[in-house]
C-alpha cells in the first residue's frame, strides 16, 4: 500500500488535495491522510508512522513547512516532499531541504497529476504490481508485464512466462499500472502495452519483443507516439 500525507493548515485545501489524490489513484492500495500542522505530522513520524510521499504547505505556524521537512528527513532521509506554496520565491530554500517538487497555490490539477505520476515512477522502482487471480496474489515488477488486454469482465496480464487473469476493468488496470510505472500506455480501448517491450510501431499496430503484434486504434495513436518519445527521452543513456 502506498501512503501519502497532506499537511496544510487550511482544512478546505488539504481536503481538496486528498480528494484529488484519491480520484487520481482510484485504488484502495493508496491511503491519503490529512494533517493540519507540521507538529502533528512530526508527531506521527515520532510514533512510527511512515509515508511514501508528503505534500507539505510551506507557510504554516511554527514549525513551518521547511522546518517540518528537515525533521521528517531525520526519520526518512529519502522521503519525497512536494511543497505547496503561494510564494515561488521560497523555492530555492526548499531545495536545501530536499524538495522533490513545488506546486503553486492554487494547485492546477494537471500539475498535481504530473507530480503524482513522477512519484509513482520512483515508488514503482521498489513497488510490485499485485495481481489477484482465483484467490491468490501474485506480485510482479512493472517490467515483468509486457501488455494487458481486456477479456470479458477481466483483464489478462501477459508476462514472458505466463498470463494472469484478474477481475478488473481495463480502466482500473491502467490506473493500477500507471501508479507503478510511467512506461504503460493504452493503445486500444482494450489493450495496454509496456513501452519498454515495443520494438516497432506503425499507425495501426505495435510489435512487441515477445513476437506479439497488437492493434493501435486511431484515437490512441497520438498518445502512443507521445508516450514513446517521452519514454525514449527519459531512458536515453
Amino acid at each position: 500500500m502506498m501512503r501519502i500525507a497532506v499537511c496544510d493548515d487550511e482544512k478546505y485545501f488539504r481536503d481538496t488535495i486528498c480528494e484529488a489524490i484519491n480520484a487520481f489513484y482510484q485504488s484502495l492500495d493508496v491511503f491519503c491522510l490529512p494533517f493540519e500542522s507540521g507538529a502533528e505530522l512530526i508527531t506521527a513520524f515520532e510514533k512510527g508512522q511512515r509515508f511514501d510521499t508528503v505534500l507539505l504547505d510551506i507557510e504554516m505556524l511554527p514549525p513551518d513547512g521547511m522546518e517540518t521537512a528537515r525533521r521528517l528527513h531525520e526519520f526518512s532521509p529519502e522521503l519525497p516532499v512536494i511543497f505547496l506554496t503561494s510564494h515561488t520565491e521560497l523555492a530555492m530554500d526548499g531545495y536545501e531541504v530536499g524538495a522533490f517538487r513545488f506546486l503553486q497555490k492554487p494547485v492546477v490539477s494537471e500539475k498535481l497529476t504530473q507530480a503524482l505520476k513522477d512519484i509513482g515512477q520512483i515508488y514503482g522502482r521498489k513497488k510490485t504490481v499485485c495481481i489477484k487471480e482465483n484467490g491468490e496474489e501474485y506480485f510482479l515488477t512493472p517490467d515483468d508485464i509486457i501488455y494487458a488486454e481486456a477479456d470479458n469482465n477481466s483483464v489478462r496480464f501477459i508476462t514472458a512466462d505466463r498470463e494472469y487473469h484478474m477481475r478488473i476493468k481495463i480502466t482500473g488496470a491502467l490506473t493500477m499500472l500507471d501508479t507503478a510505472s510511467d512506461s504503460f500506455c493504452r493503445v486500444h480501448r482494450s489493450v495496454i502495452v509496456n513501452l519498454a517491450h515495443i520494438i516497432s510501431r506503425s499507425d495501426r499496430e505495435v510489435r512487441l519483443d515477445n513476437g506479439i503484434v497488437l492493434p493501435v486504434s486511431k484515437s490512441y495513436g497520438d498518445e502512443l507516439k507521445k508516450g514513446l518519445m517521452e519514454y525514449i527521452r527519459m531512458n536515453a543513456r
